[in-house]
């Protein structure tokens, strides 16, 4: 049998996959475990394995967890005035090269102390894992929402050719060489 060689990279990836894998396995068992109240309980052993889980997947992605340094993220918007407006200002920011909206969706949550049920919409956005935390900021910064969902996801893999289109149509300095720029232009 043949070996495989997993790089460093592969490995964050393969560890970030299997930790999840079990927190939503842990999440799943805890459904049928009564909890007894006890120390020692079902219950609480699984509260304990997935925030231990938890952790080692924060820790995972921490490392870089796309092996194609391309993410897609999704946020959830209230209307699609307000996702095309979203949209627009995250590809003219070049934080995104593209962003697919998708109506229909339902969304239902706890929030201010009471379970909701919403209409939105959902960004689909792909971007660079690198320009994650700028993107997070802009979203907060640009959205109506209190508290917006903004999620990173890795690509794994896909078209060699679309994921450089995606990688030259981001740029992680573009925003701050766009306003040098149009003040040099002034």
């Amino acid at each position: 049998m043949p070996s495989v060689a997993l790089s460093p990279r592969s490995l964050g990836t393969l560890a970030l996959l299997l930790a999840l894998l079990g927190c939503s396995l842990a999440w799943f068992f805890s459904l049928s475990v009564p909890n007894t109240g006890a120390s020692g309980s079902g219950s609480a052993l699984l509260r304990t394995a997935v925030a231990a889980m938890s952790t080692a997947a924060a820790g995972a992605g921490a490392t870089g967890a796309s092996p194609t340094g391309a993410i897609v993220v999704y946020v959830t918007v209230p209307n699609a005035e307000v996702g095309e407006a979203l949209a627009g200002k995250l590809v003219e920011a070049k934080l995104a090269a593209c962003v697919n909206i998708l109506p229909g969706v339902t969304s239902i949550y706890f929030w201010d102390g009471k379970v909701n049920n919403d209409a939105e919409l959902l960004l689909i956005i792909k971007s660079r894992e690198d320009l994650l935390p700028e993107l997070t900021a802009f979203v907060k910064a640009n959205h109506p929402y209190d508290e917006p969902e903004v999620i990173g996801l890795p690509i794994l893999g896909g078209s060699p050719s679309y994921l450089q289109w995606l990688m030259d149509s981001t740029n992680k300095g573009a925003p701050a060489q766009q306003a040098q720029q149009a003040q040099q232009a002034q």
